[in-house]
């Protein structure tokens, strides 16, 4: 069984683990408890998938609404494969949605128009499914899973807000990646068919003071003041937050997150991926 292949006693647990997630220092721990409970059965069973499809290149989406904490939970798998916790053979790589937002020029030049008649810049609803070049992503997936010798991959700077294009490289060996976003479950309109990319299918969820407080945090680190990053929350991110929601029953995983940010729960679907 894959579970005997997860070290049932890593060197790491309760111990510091120093990450860097969006050009930002973080520090995260997994404890003893976290790990045989909730880390080590989920990394057996995503080793048994991986190997199933060995030598396809694995897709896995982590998705949920922001602040749940996905480019964390992408960093720490990223981190436990490229230190051999997972199998010698994976080679694996972190990849954001948010690379994939407008530019800020574009956002600003670009109108809404609402109901009553009247326009709005898009920069005033960033992070919004319009603000997003879903073409370009949608032909990025379509790369990945053609697996050429290289895609290059658009990030996004939490100091500038802006696109960095090109940022990632994905070379042809690397078979097990884990693309992150707000959207990446959602199955409708422009974003039909954006599921059918994806290997695994995972929905983040934490209460809602954590979202909160990891938000404002997120914002204030990246140059806000509390009451611009109070207004950004309000205005752009829980709205986001209510679309991301909807895409929890598109999940083959859903994991809990307590006020902690530990894993609480895991649920998969009756009969996710064989």
């Amino acid at each position: 069984m894959s579970l005997d292949l997860i070290d049932p006693y890593p060197w790491f647990v309760n111990k510091p683990i120093d990450l860097k997630v969006n050009d930002q220092p973080i520090h995260v721990r997994i404890t003893a408890s976290q790990w045989t409970d909730f880390w080590r059965p989920f990394l057996a069973r995503l080793l048994e998938m991986w190997k199933n499809a060995y030598p396809k290149r694995f897709i896995v989406a982590i998705a949920g609404p922001p602040g749940s904490g996905k480019s964390v939970f992408s960093e720490q798998l990223q981190w436990l494969v490229t230190k051999g916790f997972f199998h010698k053979k994976a080679a694996s790589h972190t990849l954001p949605m948010d690379g994939f937002h407008y530019s800020n020029d574009y956002l600003e030049s670009h109108k809404r128009k609402l109901p009553d008649g009247s326009e709005i810049p898009l920069a005033w609803v960033k992070g919004q499914p319009d603000t997003i070049d879903i073409p370009s992503l949608r032909r990025h997936l379509e790369l990945l899973i053609q697996r050429p010798a290289e895609v290059a991959w658009p990030g996004y700077s939490r100091y500038t807000h802006d696109i960095l294009p090109h940022l990632y490289r994905i070379h042809e060996p690397a078979n097990l990646l884990f693309v992150e976003g707000n959207y990446l479950l959602l199955n409708a309109g422009p974003f039909k068919g954006i599921t059918s990319f994806f290997d695994l299918k995972i929905y983040l969820d934490a209460p809602a003071a954590g979202v909160l407080s990891n938000l404002m945090d997120r914002h204030m680190r990246g140059g806000k003041s509390v009451e611009q990053a109070k207004e950004w929350v309000k205005r752009i991110d829980l709205p986001n937050a209510r679309i991301a929601e909807s895409t929890r029953a598109n999940a083959d995983l859903i994991i809990e997150r307590n006020i902690e940010s530990e894993i609480s729960a895991m649920h998969w679907r009756p009969n996710p991926i064989p």
